[in-house]
């Protein structure tokens, strides 16, 4: 699973666009070709014969120049990993989080120990989250003030179901649990959406206090990844 936010298509989605807009632009040239060379078969003037291979012609190099593009960003992607994903805020010396803080959500059965996702080649790292949570270096830490950003995985390779695995079933009222140093934080559910993972904003600084849960959605056998992103946001109990 990765949850990283995307700020353009995805790799393999570039491939794809570049082969089918590559596909098109060789089909119009070479149906250009047969139109003017075979116009007395098909039926055409010469004047219409010319025409119509002027505007196959034409949206031939359009698709050729869009190839050009596509295929300059995913090269450029392919050379530069780190600039596909954003974080905000974050800083790469974030403290770790303590042993003893843990997420509770009782409605979904869910108990998980929180680790933090450092941020790493400006993105975050979860290479090491599998059936905790993680806690996203440079959001708030929960129970203070601002927006903590929580990321969970849905299925772990190998190991099955992750703690977020029904998290899109969340109704609003729901409570969340957080329980840190002795104490413990209440939050109530507030808002369950799904976002593209273009959708930034859902990890900026707030104002007030909130936990921000996030998990991927939609899964994409073709591609064989997540294409959106669930995102549910809690505020805190007063």
């Amino acid at each position: 699973m990765d949850l990283r936010f995307s700020l353009l298509p995805s790799i393999d989605r570039l491939a794809l666009i570049v082969g089918l807009l590559m596909g098109v632009a060789v089909l119009l040239l070479l149906r250009a070709g047969q139109v003017w060379q075979y116009r007395r078969g098909y039926g055409y003037s010469v004047y219409s014969a010319y025409t119509l291979r002027q505007r196959l012609l034409r949206w031939g190099m359009i698709a050729f120049v869009a190839v050009i593009g596509f295929a300059g960003v995913y090269v450029w992607r392919m050379i530069h990993p780190a600039a596909n994903s954003i974080g905000v805020g974050a800083s790469p010396n974030s403290a770790s989080v303590p042993d003893d803080v843990r997420l509770f959500i009782p409605t979904l059965d869910v108990e998980a120990p929180m680790i933090e996702a450092p941020f790493v080649a400006r993105q975050w790292d979860i290479s090491r989250l599998k059936t905790e949570v993680a806690h996203l270096a440079g959001s708030a830490y929960p129970g203070e003030s601002g927006n903590a950003v929580l990321a969970g995985h849905v299925t772990v390779p190998g190991a099955g179901w992750g703690p977020f695995q029904e998290l899109e079933t969340l109704r609003l009222g729901d409570r969340i649990f957080i329980e840190r140093g002795g104490g413990e934080y209440v939050f109530i559910v507030s808002e369950n959406k799904v976002v593209e993972p273009e959708a930034v904003d859902v990890a900026y600084p707030t104002p007030d206090t909130r936990l921000t849960l996030i998990t991927c959605t939609g899964w994409d056998a073709l591609f064989q990844t997540y294409s959106q992103r669930i995102v549910v946001v809690a505020l805190l109990s007063q």
